[in-house]
């Protein structure tokens, strides 16, 4: 009995002597699942294999857009990704007036905090990342080193790993406290599952 309180006594002095985990850290357990998931997207699996068509692209952009734009102009956020799409599609072909016509998502809350409208973009920024790698898988559809249809993927360039630390940078320095830290990881988890079920159906035209 006096060995088993000294041991658990002991536990607690360790646990207490850990580290609490960053709010990175709790962003990346509490989206790891869905970012899994959306990481195998039939979408974005077609373009890292090379397999997507004309078509499948351009449709996937369009559902790409009806996320973005909306997320840009409700939370509000320089609206890079919805400028690189909007010239992507048209490049694909897509004529002005159907792409202002595109359906978007209209789940994004109203009013967000601040501390949800940093979660959200755990799930851009993060994206963008990878949004590099599918760009080089694209050479065989658009053409070798080719940026136009291609801008959205390619995004900030050489300067995407330095735009992703920045923003670390800046969910580092999000001041402790509970509720803060949880309306952060709301924020990008509520914003995962938007993109998550914005993105179901998304070549429906083209299967």
């Amino acid at each position: 009995m006096t060995e088993s309180r000294a041991a658990t006594r002991n536990g607690a002095s360790r646990c207490a002597d850990s580290p609490a985990p960053s709010l990175h850290d709790q962003l990346r357990v509490a989206t790891g699942a869905i970012h899994e998931r959306l990481h195998h997207h039939s979408g974005f699996a077609a373009i890292q294999s090379g397999t997507i068509g004309k078509d499948a692209y351009t449709a996937l952009l369009c559902r790409l857009y009806g996320f973005h734009h909306p997320f840009e102009l409700t939370l509000p956020q320089v609206p890079d990704r919805t400028n690189w799409l909007t010239r992507d599609l048209i490049d694909l072909g897509v004529d002005p007036t159907a792409l202002a016509a595109l359906p978007r998502t209209a789940a994004f809350p109203v009013d967000a905090s601040a501390e949800y409208q940093l979660g959200a973009r755990y799930v851009v920024e993060g994206s963008a990342l990878g949004g590099r790698g599918l760009a080089r898988q694209l050479d065989g559809l658009l053409g070798i080193n080719v940026t136009a249809g291609c801008r959205f993927f390619a995004g900030h360039g050489a300067e995407t790993g330095a735009v992703w630390r920045a923003y670390l940078d800046h969910v580092s320095r999000v001041p402790p406290g509970a509720s803060t830290r949880t309306a952060v990881v709301a924020g990008a988890t509520r914003t995962f599952a938007i993109f998550e079920q914005w993105l179901e159906g998304w070549n429906d035209r083209h299967d």
